[in-house]
């Protein structure tokens, strides 16, 4: 008799669960359903700890991690120190691009950059390129600037 009232209660909650989902997505959409999946997922954690199938350690660092994507931009936003260190980081970075974009290589340069000598041809230059943005592109562990740099110096030496 005691299963038959709890499976009842689960259904009653699942439904219930359902009808609030699908009227809160209906008004905001995907930020909500991130939010409501975050809850429930908190709140089943809670409910293994409290029924003994899951530590409750281990239930609430899993809620923190699940609460982690929420509570860092408005930890940013609330700490102005970490709000000006990631406005120099952003400042820093566009000034770099910038500066690469705008920036003129010499012929000299461009061959410095990418390893080569004076007689290089252009399937050398553009094997070196190839070569050396594999390892530096910023999808592989690199970074912007290398990745411009490199793209400039093979367009300064295939243009002239």
């Amino acid at each position: 008799m005691g299963r038959v009232i709890v499976i009842i209660t689960a259904i009653g909650l699942a439904f219930f669960l359902w009808r609030w989902f699908k009227v809160g997505y209906a008004k905001s959409g995907r930020p909500f359903a991130v939010k409501a999946v975050l809850v429930c997922t908190a709140v089943l954690l809670v409910a293994l700890a409290a029924a003994g199938r899951m530590h409750w350690v281990g239930a609430v660092l899993a809620s923190l991690l699940a609460g982690l994507r929420f509570m860092l931009p408005m930890l940013v936003r609330s700490w102005p120190f970490l709000q000006r260190v990631l406005q120099r980081h952003q400042q820093g970075q566009s000034n770099r691009q910038a500066a690469a974009q705008a920036g003129k290589m010499t012929r000299a340069e461009a061959l410095a950059v990418l390893g080569l000598d004076e007689s290089a041809t252009d399937g050398d230059i553009v094997s070196a390129h190839r070569r050396l943005i594999q390892k530096l592109h910023p999808d592989r562990g690199g970074n912007e600037y290398l990745a411009t740099q490199l793209n400039l110096a093979k367009d300064t030496l295939l243009n002239s």
